[in-house]
Parts: C-alpha cells; structure tokens; sequence
C-alpha cells in the first residue's frame, strides 16, 4: 500500500509553494496572469558589436518581425515592449522610418513626447541611460508580460516523472523557438533572461543534486551505523534490523504523503534526516538494550519483554514530546512548513512502532542463540570496546568537575542566545541560489536597466473606463511618482495623458482616444480591450533593481498610496514577482521564534505530564533542546549561515532529536537509582550505555547529511552546516552538559532519586 501511495509522488517547484492557496496573494497572482496575462516578465537582450548599427532601419524592422512572432507563436504573451516600439511610436504613423536619421528623429519625438516615455525607452534601450545618445548603442531589449501558460499533455515531466513540467520551462522554450525561427542576423548576440528562467534552471539543477546528494547521505549512513554499532553487536547482520525497520518506516511516510496529496519540495525534504535519524535511533535503542538482556543471560521472549519496557518507554516519552512540539507547525503560515510537521509526525510514530515490534521481532526470530552471562550485571560491568572506555572516562570527568563542566557549556548557550538574534535571513532570492550563468545574466540585465522590475496594481470599480475613473487613477500614479525607487507608473490613463499633452480629454474626445489606445499594440496602450474586464485597470509600476526590505517598502508605499489616493468606491490589489518572492521570503521566517517557543513550551508540558514532574521536564527540554539550538544559533551566527526555507525547520529538528537523545540519557539514570545506584555511578553508566546506540543516529545522520555541505545551492549547502550542528550539538548537551546538571541537581537534593531518598531515610 506505502509503495502504490510513494508512487504518485512528484517534486513540486515554485514560489507559489509557499503562499496559501486561499491567501489575497496568491487570489491576486492568479488574477493578474489569468484575466490581463501579466505577471511574468522574460527579457530578451540583443547584443551586437559596434560595426553592426541597431538604428540602421532593416535591423530595427527585424526587432518589430521579432516581436511580432512572439504575440503569434507564443500564446501566453499579453504585452510585449521593445526596442521598435518608442521607433513606431514616433511621427512615422507606426511605422520604422526608411532612413536611419528617420529612426533616430522618432525616438527622440518619443522620449520628449512625457517623462513616462523616456523612462520606459531607458529599459528597451540601456545604452542611451547612460550616454543619454541613441546613435552608438549596441544592445536591444524586448519585454515579454504574460500569464499562465497552457501544460498540454504533450509536455513530458522529467526524471521518470518525478519532476513534473513547468510553466516557467514551457514559456522559456516556446520564446527561445520563436527567437531561433527568426533567423535573426549573425552579429546579434541573443541573451534570454529574468526570473522565469533563472528559476528554472536553478530548479532544472536543484531535484538531480538533491537525489545524488540524499542518496550519497543514505550510503555514509549505513556504513557508519554499521562502523559505529558493530562493536556493540558484534556481527555486521544484526545492524541490518534497525535498518530495516527505519527504510520501511520512510517507505510508509512517503506512502502517506501520496495518499493524502503532499509533494516533495524543497522544505519537505528536510523531512528525511528526521525520519532516519530518529528512526535509526529508535530501533538501536531497542537493539542494544535486547543485546545487553541477552549478555546478561535473558531468554530472548524476556530480554525482548525488558528492552521494550525500559528503553521502549524512553522511546515512547521522546516520541510524545516530539510529536507535541511538531504540533506548533500546524499554525505555521507557510504550508510546506505545515505539511512538514504532518509528514514527520507520522513518519516518527511509524518508526516507533515498527522499533517495538516488527524490530523486536526480527531479534527474537533470528537470536542465534549467542549468550554471554556474567559473574556480574550488565548493568554494572558494561562491555563493547574502545568507545565505551572513552565514554567511561567521560563519564568520571562529569562526576567530579560538574559544575566546571556546566559553566563552560553555559557559556557556550549564553554566547549562542545572544547571537540568535543577529543570524541573517536572506532578503533576496537569488541568495538562495548558486551561481550559475542564468544567475550572472539576471544581475547583468537588472544593472543595464533603469526599472527591471514591475507591480502591478489591479483598480477595480463598477465602471473602470471613464473620465471620473481616469482622473482619480492619475492621482494615484503622481503619487507614486514620488518614491525615488519608483521609476514611473505605465496604464491606460498614462497612456492617454502621453498622448493629450499630460492631460486626460473630455467628452467625445475621451471616447475616441480610449479606442485608438486599445487598437495598437505597443506603449502605451490598454494590453486588452475594456471589454476584455470593464471593470478593472491595471496600472504596472516599474521599480528599479531593489532588494531585501527596500522591496518590502515599495510595495507598501503602493498599497498605502492606493488605499489614500483612491476613493472608497475603488478597490485595489498589488501583486507581481516581487510582491510574491517578498512574501515567500517574510513567509518562511515569519514566526519562527514564536513557533520554536510553542513548540517547546508544548514539549515541556508533555513531559512534565509524562514524567509528572515540571523539574525533569524543565531538565530535558530546556538542559537538551533550547540550550542545543542556543549554540546551533552561536554557530550559524559564527560560519555566516543565514535562515532560510530549510534551515527555518533546524527548531523543530534539535527538539525531536534533542529530546529523544536526552530521554534515553535521563532514563537509563532514573532506571539505574531505581536499583539503588548513587546518582555519580548511575550517571555514568548512563552515559556509556547509551553512547553507541545515539551515536550510532547522531553522528551517522550529522556526517550523512553533512554532504550536503558541498553542495553548489547556498540553500542546501547552508541546511548540511545546520543539521549538522544539530545533531552534534544534540550529542554534546545530552552527554555533557545534560549529566553535569543531574549530578549538581542530585548532591544539592533538587532531583529526586530513589538512591537519593534512601540515603536520607537513612539518616
């Protein structure tokens, strides 16, 4: 059943990903590519060299053939801009002049025609932004808006259909068609950009690094486990029963995710060192303690009974708080973020309970029979090698220097704390990705140009095409006009004030110029008809090349322009690339530290409900889990890792697998003073029989994963460095820090313990 619900699994890319499919941004999103095909914005920059002259009247005609294929072979196209355009605008009647001074004499009756005019020329003829000439220019853009793109099913998805086909990679392909059949001249230099294609090509590269890299991670997994645990079990072939249990547990989590309809991504791939890290953890801790019943001369039906109930109750305590903390992520506003807390959660109850039973049964089906019962109690003499002695050692080191102990590690979280404000988030988006051509090209054309970017304002009333409707949108855009990062507003009301001397006509004569601007097909003009969407006007807001939370500025100085400007009877939506990349990125990390508080406030109170003590719950979850994340803040602070869409799911990461390590420790202590061990002596056969078994998860899924660090996506390389803190840092809290504090709390009688309370009813 798993493997018919993994089959229908597929990688989902995107931005849209993370936005809410019922959220205001993505209702308007949808609404400026489906209704008006705006939205997405491919460039196509021409180069030539300086003997080839673009003014020359037949190599202009051959930018006009050129954009004229792209409106008849590219369906999704609703406004194309290009270098021709501000030529055919001038007094040649829509024309290209025959003579290159004609040429020369249109664009300059253009550019001084309204200051609208000469700013949208400066995007489609970059040269002459700087030298403020047109004769000499080497480079023509041409500006293609459109919408949703049509995903026939004669696309073909990639990779055995795991990735399914883009509209982004459909769009990309059908404008580098129309580009190739133009047969333009050989001294053109065609460069296709923007974000349509740099996402696809980031993404095109993301999915194969991502299978190669999991799936080198998976094989240093299982050598490590098999490296670290066979001292413990002394034959290579029982290390393959947690193994097992664990593959069939991720084989069910991802069954699920296709019966109930999730996808891969990239936030959901984090899913995976969870899922075998606590999987692995689960059924060693089960294994070893079987093994150590066993040595010490159980049957197998017993030693099975005593692994369960004693490790198997850690298990359950750690599974319980990371099933409660993982529960904060359902109020997260992103839903892969969402869907992450689901998938993990499911996936560590599957691990769980194959752990305490299909992987205890494999141990009693397949015991060999080997026993080694000693003079002496496991308990007390424990076996396994080199590690174990080191862990020994250890383990007398944090019986006599606790407090030293402590305060060195609390300094570590002190320090950790105090920079967690200070880890950077990554403003822009292309930060996220590496650098690759498509990369270079973007920044390349986004410095050529003066305004790169485009809002979109959507004004909707009953009638959008009138006089009144003109004059109140033509307030709004001057006010726009105001913000130095805005470069000028473009819509059929500017159109008409380009063309009426910056005034909006009267009467018939409104009626008149309000057909003639929809019947061309360069700017200014409608894009569509009025009757297309009588009532709504779009007008596009071209931005210059911002970033971080200066995009954040603009887009609320429009929407706060629009709702002041605007009357009460007009209503008004912003949207466009930026807006959503700029709540993607707010989106993401939106929350995160009220989440991480949640998640390990809900933690603690399961624990302290479990364990029926808010000490020992206050002990686990703030000794293990927050003062992990302290340092792994320290840590991403110092090696400059940044909060991004992985790294964000770190806090729930060092709570499941804090938490669980940390459980394991405090367990096999309170289950050692049970039997009237001294709380220093239980401590430290604590620590050393649980060495192998979380080191066997811990390191294993810190190195496996840690190949991530060489990836070539700063998001991917960036989640290795995070994960990889975690799990070590896991390590070092639940066996250094989290031992020294139970033996201070045990001398100075603040941790009740069975020994403890049997030396004072002594005396």
């Amino acid at each position: 059943m798993s493997s018919v619900g993994a089959a229908s699994v597929q990688m989902s890319l995107g931005m849209e990903l993370y936005l809410e499919d019922n959220s205001e941004t993505t209702a308007n999103w949808e609404e400026i590519q489906s209704d008006f095909k705006y939205g997405n914005v491919i460039f196509v920059v021409i180069e030539s060299p300086e003997s080839f002259d673009l003014y020359e009247p037949e190599n202009a005609q051959t930018i006009v053939t050129l954009y004229e294929s792209y409106y008849d072979e590219f369906e999704a196209a609703g406004l194309v801009t290009s270098f021709a355009h501000p030529i055919q605008a001038g007094p040649g009647g829509g024309e290209i002049p025959d003579t290159k001074k004609g040429v020369l004499h249109s664009l300059r009756v253009t550019q001084e025609e309204h200051r609208s005019n000469e700013k949208v020329i400066y995007n489609l003829h970059p040269e002459a932004r700087k030298t403020g000439q047109f004769d000499g220019g080497d480079t023509a853009v041409v500006m293609i808006q459109y919408g949703d793109v049509e995903v026939s099913g004669d696309h073909q998805g990639e990779l055995f259909g795991l990735l399914p086909p883009s509209e982004d990679k459909i769009a990309q392909q059908q404008v580098r068609e129309v580009t190739t059949e133009a047969n333009l001249p050989d001294e053109m230099d065609v460069t296709i950009t923007g974000t349509p294609v740099f996402e696809q090509a980031a993404f095109g590269l993301l999915l194969p690094e991502m299978i190669t890299l999991f799936g080198v991670a998976l094989v240093v997994i299982l050598v490590l486990v098999i490296v670290v645990m066979r001292g413990k079990l002394r034959k290579t072939r029982r290390v393959v029963f947690p193994l097992v249990t664990t593959l069939v547990s991720v084989l069910a989590m991802t069954g699920m995710m296709g019966y109930v309809g999730f996808d891969f991504n990239a936030v959901m791939l984090t899913v995976l060192p969870v899922a075998l890290g606590l999987g692995i953890d689960y059924g060693l801790q089960i294994q070893t303690r079987y093994i150590e019943e066993r040595r010490a001369g159980q049957s197998p039906v017993k030693a099975a009974a005593t692994a369960t109930q004693t490790a198997g109750r850690a298990v359950a305590l750690a599974l319980g708080t990371t099933l409660v903390g993982l529960g904060s992520l359902f109020v997260a506003k992103v839903p892969p973020v969402r869907q992450f807390g689901a998938t993990t959660a499911f996936s560590v109850l599957v691990a769980m309970v194959l752990s305490t039973t299909l992987l205890v049964a494999l141990l009693v089906e397949f015991d060999d029979g080997e026993s080694h019962p000693t003079s002496a109690s496991a308990h007390e003499r424990p076996s396994g090698g080199g590690l174990e002695s080191v862990f020994t050692s250890l383990g007398r080191v944090l019986s006599l220097r606790p407090a030293l102990v402590v305060l060195l590690v609390g300094s570590a979280v002190v320090g950790g704390a105090a920079a967690y404000p200070a880890v950077d988030t990554k403003t822009d988006m292309l930060d996220y990705w590496p650098d690759i051509e498509e990369r270079q090209d973007i920044r390349e054309m986004e410095e050529r140009l003066l305004s790169p970017n485009i809002i979109y304002t959507i004004v909707e009333t009953d009638d959008a095409y009138t006089r009144e409707t003109f004059l109140e949108i033509r307030k709004f855009q001057r006010e726009l006009e105001k913000h130095e990062e805005i470069v000028t507003p473009m819509s059929p009301v500017r159109g008409m004030e380009i063309t009426n001397h910056d005034k909006i006509p009267k009467g018939e004569a409104f009626d008149k110029n309000l057909a003639k601007r929809a019947k061309v097909d360069r700017p200014p003009t409608l894009g569509q008809t009025p009757s297309d969407h009588p009532d709504r006007v779009v007008v596009q807001v071209f931005v210059r090349d911002i970033t971080g939370q200066t995009e954040r500025e603009v887009i609320d100085y429009t929407k706060e322009t629009a709702n002041a400007t605007l009357p009460a009877s007009m209503d008004s939506r912003v949207t466009g690339e930026m807006v959503i990349n700029r709540n993607v990125i707010e989106n993401v990390t939106a929350g995160l530290t009220r989440t991480t508080l949640v998640s390990f406030l809900a933690g603690g109170v399961f624990l302290a409900f479990a364990l029926r003590s808010i000490r020992e719950s206050v002990l686990l979850v703030g000794g293990v889990a927050a003062t992990t994340l302290a340092m792994v803040a320290g840590g991403m602070y110092l090696l400059d890792v940044p909060w991004n869409p992985l790294t964000v799911t770190t806090a729930a990461i060092v709570l499941g697998i804090g938490v669980d390590y940390g459980v394991h420790v405090y367990e096999r202590f309170r289950e050692e003073t049970t039997d009237g061990t001294a709380p220093a002596a239980a401590v430290q056969t604590a620590v050393v029989q649980k060495s192998r078994p979380v080191l066997g998860s811990g390191a294993t899924t810190m190195f496996g994963f840690g190949v991530l660090i060489v990836s070539q996506f700063p998001v991917l390389s960036n989640f290795g460095v995070a994960i990889s803190l975690a799990m070590g840092l896991a390590m070092v809290t639940s066996f250094v820090f989290l031992p020294a504090v139970i033996v201070l709390l045990s001398r100075r009688g603040l941790l009740a313990t069975e020994s403890t309370e049997s030396v004072s009813g002594a005396d």
